[in-house]
């Protein structure tokens, strides 16, 4: 008989032991998620900005050139 609490308790800390095994690999797969995440939004942020830069500078292109047109035809 005094063997039967000291099994009872090794099955289940046997069992915890499992579970957190489980738990660990799920929260590595999380993590991996997650640091794909910020790396995609990260990378989409980069795009962002750099189009907008873009858009800045040929807007800014296109103002000049209107200015310039303007400036030609008032001469005329």
């Amino acid at each position: 008989m005094a063997k039967e609490p000291d099994d009872f308790v090794l099955r289940y800390l046997r069992e915890i032991r499992a579970k957190q095994d489980v738990q660990g690999t799920i929260l590595e797969q999380v993590q991996k998620r997650v640091e794909d995440l910020y790396k995609i939004s990260t990378h989409t942020l980069g795009v962002a900005v750099t189009a907008h830069e873009r858009y800045e500078s040929l807007e800014a292109r296109v103002e000049n050139l209107s200015e310039r047109l303007e400036r030609l035809e008032a001469k005329q």
